[in-house]
């Protein structure tokens, strides 16, 4: 082989070196600058000036879990919520069936362009709502006559205490479900409790756990309690006690209230009301809570890490 011949591979193997090279950095600053996908959590707002609860939370994946979803006349906000985001729910957690919580749910059922794969419920029988809430009787009639007329109710799914569902990036472990032995305020204190986790945020949904679920809690799950962000307790006002928001330690409160309950407004102005909203703002407070997101302040999402 001539030196003319020689030089020539070894040329031809630098250029294959550099060409390489040249690929591998190209595909490292397109990895590096893809977007990463992200997990959101949007908070409903109210649109009849009645208290309500609904969330939803997307997956890094584009999954769409719903929470609750509020009272009937919130339906349309959340239809179009699930519709702008192709119409299809992997998974529906409801807390309690009061209705300023599984309205909106009632109607989403009925709805042919709406998909809901998987419905996650602790439901006491309903002869134990009627007895223990009997002023609550048309509301509980309403609930149980949509899911027994619809095809929702072979997807729904009574998960147990401990119970942990992955979905994408999320691991929602289930903490507390019906006390049908608790029947002081006893529909709010049926609420489903749930930690929902990223990698590195927790996220606690209360739904409108009382005082009495809360000691439950305390004594059955105390240690799983700590978490980044909660949503505060029925509305924020005579719901869960002190001590379980103190075990939570959070850093961010989710409040699904309105201005008049946030304000204790009974009509003639602040403070004029029989709510305890301010009690549980003082009690965050002391707490440090670093951000409040008001449901009275409109819809509004979040990135969680």
């Amino acid at each position: 082989m001539t030196n003319k011949h020689k030089v020539n591979k070894k040329q031809a193997k630098r250029i294959l070196l550099l060409l390489v090279l040249l690929i591998v950095l190209i595909v490292g600053i397109a990895i590096a600058t893809k977007p990463q996908k992200e997990t959101m959590l949007t908070q409903f707002s109210p649109t009849t000036g009645r208290q309500m609860m609904g969330y939803a939370i997307q997956t890094d994946a584009g999954k769409l879990i719903m929470i609750d979803g509020g009272n009937i006349g919130d339906a349309q906000e959340v239809e179009k919520y699930i519709l702008d985001h192709g119409g299809e729910v992997e998974a529906w957690f409801i807390t309690h069936i009061h209705t300023d919580h599984v309205g909106a749910f009632t109607q989403m059922i009925q709805n042919p362009d709406i998909t809901i794969h998987h419905v996650y419920a602790s439901i006491a029988k309903r002869q134990w709502y009627e007895t223990y809430e009997p002023s609550r009787k048309e509301d509980i009639d309403s609930f149980f006559e949509a899911i027994e007329q619809n095809t929702i109710q072979e997807k729904i799914e009574e998960p147990q205490v401990g119970q942990i569902y992955s979905i994408d990036n999320l691991e929602i472990e289930i903490l507390g479900i019906k006390n049908p032995e608790i029947t002081e305020n006893a529909m709010n204190n049926s609420s489903m409790v749930f930690q929902v986790r990223t990698e590195d945020t927790s996220l606690l949904f209360l739904g409108d756990t009382g005082e009495e679920s809360s000691q439950k809690l305390l004594d059955t799950k105390k240690d799983k309690l700590k978490s980044d962000i909660v949503q505060v307790a029925h509305h924020g006002q005579a719901g869960a006690s002190k001590e379980l928001y103190q075990a939570v330690a959070p850093k961010i409160a989710l409040w699904p209230t309105t201005t008049w309950l946030w304000n204790n407004d009974s009509g003639t102005g602040e403070d004029s009301g029989p709510w305890k909203t301010k009690e549980t703002r003082s009690w965050l407070e002391e707490l440090n809570v670093q951000e409040n997101y008001l449901a009275q302040n409109g819809m509004q999402t979040i990135t969680i890490p």
